[in-house]
């Protein structure tokens, strides 16, 4: 078999994926998501921010991989604002063994957005202004292998994204918005 025989196992920790060798793909789906809720007197805003992403990844030596992601963001900013972006990174892991299947996966992503912000107007409308923007991904996860091939991962992650929007007629604004919470997901090597 060509790529999926490259997970190797050592002899010594039976049944327990030790490394990852060079040539390997793997497929990951992961999330992220943050509620906050803000009381100030008598006013009280939640505000909900998800982040969704499918990444590939190639082993370019054993435990380095880099790879792509497709992006989906959606962020509720209360008050009737909300923005909702898709977009694509580029990213590269470091896969430090901790034993027992575990793996301790540093990895740094950078990448761009590009969705719309609906902003409410005085008259009861909502105006859907154009954003782009620019994100980096921080990712400290844990992944332990299930499995040869599946592997479960979760750990804090932190974005940070700047942009622009710009209402219909008027100047580009610009943004900068940090969001960090705890990430889980789900990966099949091959």
């Amino acid at each position: 078999m060509a790529r999926a025989d490259s997970v190797y196992r050592d002899p010594n920790d039976s049944g327990k994926v030790t490394n990852i060798g060079r040539g390997v793909w793997e497929l990951d789906v992961g999330a992220l998501g943050v509620l906050a809720v803000d009381n100030e007197g008598d006013m009280s805003v939640t505000r909900l921010s998800t982040d969704f992403s499918a990444q590939v990844h190639y082993f370019i030596k054993n435990n380095v991989s880099i790879g792509v992601e497709g992006l989906f963001d959606f962020d509720d900013n209360g008050d009737n604002q909300s923005s909702t972006a898709f977009g694509g990174a580029i990213d590269a892991t470091v896969h430090l063994r901790l034993g027992l299947g575990a793996f301790f996966r540093p990895g740094i992503a950078v990448g761009a957005l590009v969705g719309h912000r609906n902003l409410p107007l005085m008259d009861g409308t909502v105006d859907q202004a154009s954003q782009v923007g620019f994100i980096t991904r921080l990712a400290l996860p844990i992944a332990y292998f299930a499995s040869p091939r599946l592997l479960l991962q979760a750990g804090p992650q932190i974005n940070v994204t700047a942009g622009s929007f710009t209402p219909t007629g008027g100047d580009a604004q610009s943004f900068t918005r940090i969001a960090g919470g705890f990430s889980v997901g789900v990966g099949y090597v091959f």
